[in-house]
């Protein structure tokens, strides 16, 4: 009775149940650390990072035991407050907890002084979701894997997302905009040189601090010479100030306003303005919708409650499965062994796995086979430089308050 029910149970998950293999030599106790934005500028992505993480964990320990492979995976978390310092030392109390690979941050100079600070010297693979292309500017001597697109590509997707408004990027003005740190300053630049390319005039770029008191003089230089559309790059706390200080101005159309994946909500939080961002469109890494595995993860997401989905909590899931498959292929939770053996489990050409077959993708690691793990994001097959090669966005619009994807690109075409 007892084995039907745990067979239902993983059936109803979408796990797919391979026959028993040879456990490893040595069971496998891991600790995952969770590096949150619980507070500062992104505590909105907070609560979806942490339910994706303890999400995936939960089914691969599941997928993993079923495949009769002795690994088990448990988190730890810690608040990285949006500040570099404070990441590190989060990270630091994370790793004395036994923390053998890290997910997340969200913000780029977090990740590299943690980096620099700590995973570099450990042989600690962290995984971020921050997007902007300075994390490559370090070097990292392969500790440092994303799931997540960069900003060099999100910067296309911008593009061809106003493309697709506008009709043409030709002749057209762009007013552009950004809060003062790496991921704005990077995006802007890359944003302007694409539109530029494509035969669009910019304006700006009008940086702004996030710690000032007021946005009303930023404001009126970004809708100055009514532009075609407006790209802001910003996070919640400040774009609440900010749009409202664009509203102020009178002149202010919110359907001409672009934004990238840092503003990309489930439902808008109630501290901004409707008028600043109803009939909005954006960016945000995609995930291809049409696949089991995105059902499957849809499907534990709604049914564990709690926080709604945020930009790239799917990647957040995809980096905790491809760690706990890393660690079984170098039948170890030491962290040099995991960092050793991501490629192996993301290897192009070899047999492919998915999230509704990874009882059996735990099996053929465990056996010593190269796979190519397919996660819910898609196929990483990662760079020299760690970072993916899927290049696939969402183009999305803000209708009565809710994120509504209109399509899916691939930035890289």
């Amino acid at each position: 009775m007892l084995r039907r029910l745990m067979m239902g149970t993983l059936f109803a998950t979408g796990i797919s149940l391979a026959a028993v293999s040879t456990a490893p030599a040595d069971p496998i106790n891991l600790t995952i650390g969770k590096l949150l934005e619980l507070t500062g500028p992104l505590s909105e992505t907070g609560p979806s990072q942490d339910k994706a993480i303890k999400l995936a964990i939960d089914y691969a320990n599941k997928a993993a035991a079923a495949a009769g492979v002795d690994i088990k995976a448990a988190d730890v978390g810690a608040d990285v407050q949006g500040d570099p310092q404070a990441a590190l030392s989060a990270a630091r109390a994370l790793v004395a907890k036994g923390a053998s690979c890290l997910i997340g941050p969200s913000i780029t100079p977090e990740s590299i002084a943690i980096a620099n600070g700590l995973t570099i010297q450990k042989k600690i693979t962290i995984w971020p979701v921050g997007t902007s292309m300075r994390l490559r500017t370090i070097k990292d001597e392969g500790t440092i894997f994303r799931t997540v697109p960069p900003d060099s590509l999100q910067a296309l997707a911008l593009v061809a997302g106003i493309i697709d408004k506008l009709g043409t990027a030709s002749g057209k003005l762009v007013s552009i905009a950004y809060r003062n740190e790496p991921y704005g300053e990077g995006l802007a630049k890359d944003f302007k040189a694409a539109w530029e390319a494509k035969g669009g005039k910019t304006q700006g770029p009008v940086v702004f601090d996030p710690n000032q008191a007021t946005f009303d003089s930023e404001a009126g230089e970004i809708v100055a010479n009514n532009p075609d559309a407006y790209v802001i790059i910003d996070y919640p706390d400040t774009f609440a100030k900010l749009g409202a200080s664009l509203v102020r101005t009178g002149k202010f159309d919110a359907t001409k306003l672009f934004v990238p994946d840092a503003l990309a909500f489930s439902t808008v939080p109630s501290n901004i303005p409707a008028q600043a961002i109803e009939g909005a469109r954006g960016t945000r890494g995609g995930t291809p919708t049409d696949t089991d595995a995105h059902k499957v993860f849809d499907k534990l997401w709604e049914t564990a409650g709690g926080a709604e989905h945020f930009s790239l909590d799917a990647n957040s899931f995809d980096s905790t499965t491809l760690c706990m498959l890393a660690a079984v292929a170098g039948k170890s939770a030491d962290p040099a062994a995991i960092q050793e053996h991501v490629r192996a489990v993301t290897t192009p050409g070899a047999p492919k796995f998915y999230l509704t077959t990874l009882s059996d993708a735990f099996k053929a690691v465990a056996g010593g086979q190269k796979i190519d793990y397919v996660g819910v994001a898609g196929a990483f097959e990662f760079a020299a430089n760690g970072d993916p090669t899927i290049s696939r966005f969402d183009i999305f619009e803000y209708r009565a308050g809710k994120l509504a994807i209109l399509k899916q690109i691939d930035a890289a075409k």
